[in-house]
C-alpha cells in the first residue's frame, strides 16, 4: 500500500467521525460504528455494517466513501470504483470538518471520492 492510498484511507475514516450530531440518524450511527471497525482493520465487519447503513440510506456519502475504501483495501477495485463514481454522480455538498491532514479539512466528499478514484 502506497503512502497516498494510506493517507486517503485515514482521511476517509476521519470523515465518518465528523458526521455526528445530537441525535444521529440510524445510518449515521452505523457509519460511526463502521468507522471504529475500520480503525481496527476489521474490514469484513465494517463492510457488513456499512451495507446495513446503505440499506437505510443508499445515498449517504460517508457510507459510500468508506465502502469504497473497504473495497479498495480488500482488492475489489471495480466495486471501489462504483462507490466513488456514485458519490461523484450524487455530488454531495458535505465536507470534511476534521481531518488528520490540513489539506483535507473543508474538502468536499465528492472531491475526496475523485481523489480516491484517481488513485485506483
Amino acid at each position: 500500500m502506497n503512502k497516498t492510498t494510506l493517507l486517503l484511507i485515514v482521511l476517509s475514516l476521519f470523515l465518518i467521525g465528523c458526521a455526528s450530531g445530537p441525535s444521529k440518524a440510524p445510518d449515521m450511527k452505523l457509519a460511526d460504528d463502521a468507522y471504529e471497525l475500520l480503525i481496527k482493520g476489521d474490514y469484513q465487519q465494517a463492510e457488513a455494517t456499512l451495507e446495513v447503513a446503505r440499506s437505510i440510506n443508499p445515498d449517504n456519502p460517508y457510507v459510500l466513501l468508506n465502502l469504497g475504501v473497504v473495497y479498495q483495501n480488500t482488492g475489489r477495485i471495480e466495486k471501489a470504483r462504483e462507490m466513488y463514481v456514485r458519490i461523484i454522480l450524487l455530488n454531495p455538498q458535505e465536507v470534511a470538518g476534521d481531518s488528520n491532514v490540513d489539506e483535507g479539512q473543508g474538502k468536499k466528499i465528492v472531491d475526496l471520492a475523485k481523489q480516491n478514484l484517481e488513485s485506483l
